[in-house]
């Protein structure tokens, strides 16, 4: 039977700092890299899934041996409607969204990463969101665009993405593990944050590491798999029990 492990990055198979062998409380930690190498002995492929764009993501996965990639939470397979030669990005950016998003919301600005210039399918915001900023996105937009919350980074601030309404990670990984051949109860799914969680729609197992536990209490509830460990030790002790039956 073909099966596919579905890996987070940030906050989940990267610790502290985006740091392969950084763990809890960033220290030094190879649980990661152990955990990788325990895959490829199985020939289980790694399929890294995230926010992050196209290009930096593929630049970790070329560094990890990974087998694929799916950037900005699905947003580049979501369908939405774009003229020729114009990205998903751009097309959201015309509805003029994003612009009044952060007029509304003080305490969201654009994330730094959003300045490399490499988004394709979704704007990436960071801050604290207001209660109703998610309805009002879905609202202004007719039901075509969502507000995702990408979990809790540093300060009490989390990071967001604009993105279209279909997009989302368990939607890309169902394409992606059909693809492939695998069948759900094959594939293992490990993350931190909600978006993670919602890989359960996908997979026959997600595993949530304790970081991502412990940082959002939605989260902690919606889990029936918590790590005891965190970062790469929290994938490194999923993996190990999956592969164990």
């Amino acid at each position: 039977m073909s099966r596919v492990v579905y890996l987070d990055l940030d906050g989940t198979l990267l610790g502290p700092g985006g740091s392969l062998l950084r763990g809890a409380q960033g220290g030094f930690c190879d649980a990661g890299v152990r955990a990788l190498a325990m895959l490829e002995r199985e020939r289980v492929p790694v399929v890294l899934v995230s926010g992050r764009s196209r290009v930096r993501l593929e630049a970790v996965a070329r560094a990890v041996g990974a087998a694929g990639t799916l950037p900005e939470l699905g947003a580049l397979e979501a369908g939405y409607p774009t003229r020729p030669g114009q990205s998903v990005h751009d097309a959201i950016a015309e509805t003029g969204i994003p612009g009044e998003l952060l007029r509304r919301e003080p305490h969201l600005h654009p994330h730094p990463v959003a300045a490399d210039g490499g988004r394709e399918g979704s704007h990436v915001l960071r801050g604290r969101a207001g209660p109703g900023a998610a309805g009002w996105v879905h609202r202004s937009s007719a039901g075509t665009l969502r507000l995702a919350d990408n979990g809790r980074i540093a300060d009490g601030e989390h990071v967001y993405h604009l993105l279209p309404f279909g997009a989302s990670k368990a939607a890309a990984v169902a394409v992606d593990r059909e693809r492939r051949g695998a069948a759900r109860e094959a594939a293992l799914a490990v993350g931190d944050s909600r978006q993670d969680l919602d890989m359960a729609r996908a997979v026959g197992r997600v595993a949530i590491v304790a970081n991502g536990a412990a940082a959002d209490p939605v989260v902690r509830a919606g889990a029936s798999w918590i790590t005891r460990g965190s970062y790469g030790a929290g994938v490194l002790e999923a993996v190990t029990a999956w592969l164990s039956g």
